[in-house]
């Protein structure tokens, strides 16, 4: 391929780009707004310097599409420069669909939907489909796509196959697909990378670039996905540690979880008040923001971005707290592993509960906080008195996410099988907290010995509210 641009990256050294890239990308806006949307959503709150952006992460996410890419189709035996051009922009394109701060805000994408239904200011063919997705901006990000096709097709490149690349849409083409979104994917790899490097929050280790150009050069093709060469084992055990590092530190801290419920908490408020015809700004913005989800953003596209949406939130008191960092009103009962086994006797199992019966949680915690009033006595909680959530990212886990080595005996086999250190990771995600319990500061005032009541009981309470709506 031949490039016209270099663009310096901090995480990748030099991105470059072809003269088609260039065109695509100058000027258009689905891809610049990129550029105001936050990777990490609020997570700037905690760790100041994660400012960085979607836009920063699609031009790496395509770096190593490429470096993968040309790796998986030589190993193949079936370069083609082209279908490389294609999973470029395919990795380009493959974020377009997200919201102002990124997942922040993504669980509400379809309460957004219905309440724009209901004051008939979108039009939706299919709602059906956000209800159920767990990713409503993969929905977002196909009919943005749509709309690109035009584009696409004038600068040379078929859209059929950007689209078959980026939605799986072709067997034969699984290799290339799961480069973009699967096991051993750039868009992981570079968020790893990516964030670690602007929140500064390695502990022990730190994913390198050196360590990826290793694992690509150890990277083979087989009928089941891919797998490496034991050569790479080291450099797998660093992206393992890393990511965990990452999860543990970031996206699982205590204060980034209550931020983000925070943001969500202030934005039903907000949802509410406009169901009863509050006449607020944020009521039209709403309707701006579920044409984006529709994909139907038109001259609109500039509003669905951070600066936008805080412009317009800034009505909201809960929002304007929660971005001067105003301390809190609730306190967590647990923040790291120690306090969590504190609670739970089997944490695996606890954490599997919540998961598996987040559908029914609001109705199981109004049982547990009723139990609670019961055994207290001194006091009454609401339901609002308590936040509890369900972080949705996903660790590593022996079903999903296994990588296989090859050996100089037999088919290859799984790395945590022959690393005590990925064994040992798995063992630590046992026992980390994935879902979070909060309480106002005042109802811990008020109601004397109920953190010491809920060290005591709360895993039985759970699982006995647990029992009582199961069939």
């Amino acid at each position: 391929m031949e490039y016209k641009k270099a663009i310096r990256d901090p995480v990748h050294g030099f991105i470059k780009l072809t003269a088609e890239e260039v065109e695509l990308i100058d000027g258009e806006p689905l891809i610049q707004r990129l550029r105001y949307v936050k990777q990490l959503g609020f997570v700037y709150l905690v760790y100041p310097t994660a400012t960085h952006t979607r836009f920063d992460h699609t031009l790496g996410v395509m770096h190593i599409a490429t470096l993968i890419g040309d790796r998986v189709l030589r190993q193949m035996g079936a370069y083609d420069e082209e279908l490389i051009q294609h999973l470029r922009v395919a990795a380009l394109l493959h974020d377009i669909g997200h919201m102002p701060f990124s997942h922040t805000f993504e669980p509400l994408a379809r309460h957004v939907l219905f309440y724009a239904v209901e004051r008939r200011c979108v039009n939706v063919d299919d709602l059906a489909e956000f209800e159920v997705a767990k990713k409503p901006h993969e929905i977002t990000t196909r009919l943005l796509v749509d709309k690109l096709a035009p584009r696409l097709a004038k600068l040379g490149y078929d859209p059929e196959l950007v689209k078959d690349l980026l939605f799986k849409r072709r067997k034969e083409l699984r290799p290339l697909s799961n480069i973009i979104s699967g096991t051993f994917d750039a868009d992981r790899l570079d968020y790893i990378m990516r964030d670690i490097y602007f929140t500064g929050a390695a502990v022990g280790t730190s994913f390198t670039y050196t360590d990826l150009q290793r694992i690509v050069e150890n990277l083979w093709v087989g009928e089941e996905g891919f797998y490496f060469d034991e050569k790479a084992r080291v450099n797998l055990e660093g992206y393992l540690l890393t990511r965990y590092n990452l999860y543990r530190h970031v996206y699982l801290h205590h204060k980034t979880v209550l931020f983000t419920e925070l943001a969500r908490k202030a934005f039903v408020e907000s949802l509410e008040k406009c169901r009863q015809e509050d006449g607020s700004p944020i009521c039209d913005y709403l309707c701006s923001l579920a044409r984006f989800i529709a994909g139907q953003p038109d001259d609109e596209i500039w509003k669905a971005t951070d600066d936008y949406f805080v412009a317009v939130f800034t009505h909201s008191q809960q929002f304007r707290e929660l971005l001067s960092r105003k301390p809190p009103e609730y306190v967590a009962l647990w923040k790291r592993e120690k306090d969590f086994l504190e609670f739970f006797k089997d944490p695996q199992g606890a954490r599997t509960a919540v998961a598996t019966h987040w559908a029914l949680l609001a109705k199981l915690w109004e049982d547990v906080i009723e139990s609670l009033n019961r055994l207290m006595g001194n006091c009454q909680l609401t339901v609002n008195d308590v936040i509890i959530t369900h972080v949705e990212f996903e660790p590593y886990s022996r079903e999903r996410e296994e990588l296989y080595i090859t050996t100089a005996i037999g088919r290859p086999v799984p790395l945590s099988q022959i690393s005590p250190l990925v064994e040992a990771l798995e063992n630590a995600w046992k026992r980390s907290p994935q879902f979070f319990i909060f309480i106002r500061r005042d109802a811990v005032r008020r109601c004397n010995g109920i953190i010491d009541e809920l060290r005591a009981s709360l895993e039985s309470l759970l699982h006995r509210a647990l029992r009582r709506h199961l069939p």
